[in-house]
């Protein structure tokens, strides 16, 4: 069975206004089979209703002050909302919550279950026997609302 890959343009008029493209820009992304992946409704709808937690399980030296419990909060779409954050954010700790975040929407992109099959991940920070300061291990969750 095939699938309805056509995309309402209304959805192509709203990702130019969003992310300004030109005209000669929409065309290019309009012809990339990926493009039509993520814009099918069902996919838009699971982007929207999914929250994507990071939860530090494991906490030791954290220069930053990291502990069990803190979370981090990302709407599937990509964006952290900083509200709902600690007020410190190291550094160290995001390319694991970016290297998740790429499974998570890859996971809703291909209709699957948004939580990753590996969904533990820690900072940069190889940890003080290793040369380092200390470590933080995050858990990845994943929490979809009703639309």
């Amino acid at each position: 069975m095939k699938r309805n890959n056509q995309v309402d343009e209304s959805i192509w008029l709203a990702v130019q206004q969003r992310l300004g493209y030109t005209d000669a820009e929409l065309k290019l992304f309009k012809k990339r089979p990926f493009s039509r992946k993520i814009l099918r409704n069902k996919v838009i709808e699971d982007l929207i209703r999914t929250n994507v937690v990071f939860e530090v399980v494991e906490s030791h030296s954290c220069n930053i002050g990291h502990k069990v419990g803190d979370r981090f909060f990302f709407n599937a779409e990509g964006y952290m909302l900083t509200h709902k954050c600690p007020e410190k954010i190291c550094p160290y700790i995001m390319p694991v919550m970016a290297r998740m975040m790429w499974l998570v929407q890859e996971r809703i992109y291909e209709g699957l279950n948004p939580r990753p099959t590996f969904y533990f991940g820690h900072c940069d920070d190889v940890g003080l026997r290793c040369g380092g300061m200390g470590q933080v291990l995050l858990e990845t969750k994943t929490v979809c609302s009703e639309v």
